[in-house]
């Protein structure tokens, strides 16, 4: 009998299921500890202290209040939800005030549409700093990484993209939306074949970058054939004489090919051509000073309460807006705001002048340099040289009345300080949120697939969300699936070619633990039944789609509960003694 049980699983490995107990140093273990132990299992596993950024909120609780001292500790836990609630809220600040207007800014500089700008912009600014942490930690098990991508692509398919319909529906581009979810079924398909056995190959890992790298070419290539057909027709406009506005096929080519640049509160497009020439005419009607009211101008522009929102403002507005001033100011301070639709493009020239000075010391600090030396000599004294000759020239080279030449490098600054702000910020939610799952006592793939996946999720739920409020709701649903394809392309494939090309063999070893086989069908159950819908809809997104999406993933997250508490057995896994199989 155990001859044929040994042949049946060298046959079909695949049908082969083990439960694994949890690794020795994994720091969820601390559940299995008693109150008294469980300080010194922090201080003494290097786990705990993998997702420390600025603060070690699990030393905070278990060691400097402790657990046996039940109000405090129940205390302590109230402070890190309060903390956490002031990180989504810079979150929030930083997506609504910097980062989406620049988004804009950059897409239209360069050319290109919402949905392009979605799927690469938008999705490389979201998805290179969780990328960075992946490819970083090579060396640690794959079990919390399988977990985190799919878990992280589940919960901005359904919930960040269903909201986004929800708030602002608006027709899809069929030809968009069928290439994104069929390149993102087929990766994760391709995925789920590939570490169906725990083992992931180098030619396996390669195909899963390729298919990000052919997933771009096809965008770029559909987006400059839609800018050829838009050549095309203004041609035969021009000759015929007809006003394009008058032509629809010609304004949905524009819609298609082009960033409008839209009003922030109402959504309502702006022409920016005419809003320069209206600059232009009233600055040399009337000449003023160069350095006019700039102490005023500053002092405005500073302030993170405006006068008219402050009016139009309910009393839970007031309160949200004095709670936001603080964390806006700080902001401000340290990144320059560049919109189109705000006043001289939120040129400040006081306040863009001194952000010579702060933005590099913030980037210095979040990227760790601070108080690095460079020939014996501190960075940031460095850095205070330059930024202090750059400030002279910009103050004698500028003006308080109109923005500089030179204006459109502030978007770039702005892009990389609001990259840098969602990129710590997420990360201090990322350990804020793993602390309270140990307090919870989750396992490490229920861990992965929730508590990590909204964590590093929480710039694409900001971004998204905002940029859909400001009427980008076209933008931000392309986001939706080119970022976390991205992440999962290039964050699981370059992870394991680094791991496989380690091996003698070059083949890794991959666990997806308990529950991420649940994760690859519920995402492709997912991505198909968005696509389907749309189908059945002529590719109108409403409100609908966006409740069916929202509602896929609640189920999904109930499955994994349910699978948690050994109520069901979730996909790929069963609850029998370690080492004993089924097929």
């Amino acid at each position: 009998m155990s001859h044929m049980a040994g042949n049946l699983s060298q046959r079909f490995p695949r049908h082969v299921n083990y439960v694994f107990k949890e690794i020795p140093g994994d720091c969820s273990a601390i559940n299995e500890l008693p109150a008294s132990e469980k300080c010194q299992f922090i201080k003494s596993t290097e786990s705990c202290h993998s997702n420390v950024y600025y603060f070690d909120y699990a030393y905070f609780l278990f060691c400097t209040i402790g657990e046996e001292n039940s109000r405090m500790f129940h205390m302590g836990v109230a402070l890190v939800i309060f903390i956490l609630i002031v990180c989504f809220t810079m979150l929030g600040t930083t997506a609504d005030r910097f980062f989406c207007p620049v988004l804009a800014v950059i897409a239209k500089t360069i050319g290109i549409s919402e949905s392009v700008a979605g799927v690469t912009i938008l999705a490389f600014g979201n998805g290179s700093p969780d990328l960075f942490t992946a490819v970083s930690n090579t060396s640690e098990d794959t079990e919390l990484m399988f977990g985190e991508l799919l878990g992280a692509g589940l919960f901005v398919v359904g919930i960040v993209a269903g909201t986004i319909l929800m708030i602002k529906p608006f027709p899809v581009n069929p030809a968009a939306i069928v290439r994104d979810t069929v390149f993102f079924i087929f990766a994760v398909c391709w995925i789920t074949v590939c570490a169906y056995d725990g083992r992931f190959t180098l030619s396996d890992a390669i195909v899963v970058v390729a298919v990000y790298v052919l997933y771009l070419v096809v965008v770029m290539i559909d987006f400059f054939v839609l800018k050829h057909e838009l050549h095309e027709v203004e041609s035969n406009i021009s000759l015929t004489g007809e006003l394009p506005e008058n032509d629809s096929y010609y304004r949905k080519l524009r819609t298609e090919t082009e960033m409008i640049i839209r009003e922030p509160i109402h959504g309502m497009e702006m022409d920016i051509a005419k809003t320069r020439i209206s600059i232009f005419m009233d600055v040399h009607q009337r000449q003023p000073p160069r350095n006019h009211h700039i102490f005023l101008d500053f002092f405005e522009h500073i302030n993170p309460i405006h006068g008219d929102d402050w009016n139009e403002s309910g009393w839970f507005g007031k309160i949200l807006a004095i709670l936001k001033a603080p964390l806006e100011f700080v902001l401000l301070l340290f990144i320059p705001v560049v919109d189109y639709s705000a006043q001289r493009y939120g040129w400040t020239k006081l306040l863009n002048v001194l952000h010579c000075l702060t933005f590099p010391l913030m980037t210095l600090f979040v990227t760790g340099f601070l108080f690095s030396t460079l020939l014996n000599f501190p960075v940031w004294g460095w850095w205070l040289i330059c930024s202090c000759t750059l400030m002279v020239v910009l103050f004698i080279t500028s003006r308080t009345d109109r923005p500089p030449s030179y204006h459109l490098v502030y978007a770039l600054i702005a892009f990389a300080g609001s990259i840098q702000v969602i990129y710590a910020v997420a990360h201090e939610v990322v350990s804020l949120l793993i602390t309270l799952g140990l307090v919870l006592k989750l396992s490490k793939s229920m861990l992965g697939l929730s508590v990590l996946a909204w964590g590093n999720s929480i710039g694409d739920l900001f971004s998204n969300i905002t940029l859909a409020k400001r009427g980008y709701g076209k933008m931000a649903f392309a986001a939706c699936f080119g970022g976390p394809l991205f992440n999962l392309c290039l964050g699981l494939g370059i992870t394991m070619i680094v791991k496989a090309l380690k091996k003698k063999d070059n083949v890794a070893f991959s666990r997806e633990g308990a529950m991420g086989e649940n994760c690859e069908w519920f995402l492709v159950q997912l991505l198909a039944t968005v696509l389907f819908v749309l189908l059945l809809t002529g590719f109108k997104g409403r409100k609908s789609l966006g409740v069916i999406m929202i509602v896929i993933y609640l189920v999904f997250l109930l499955f994994c509960v349910l699978g948690e508490l050994e109520v069901i057995h979730p996909f790929g896994t069963d609850h029998h003694n370690e080492g004993e199989f089924v097929w």
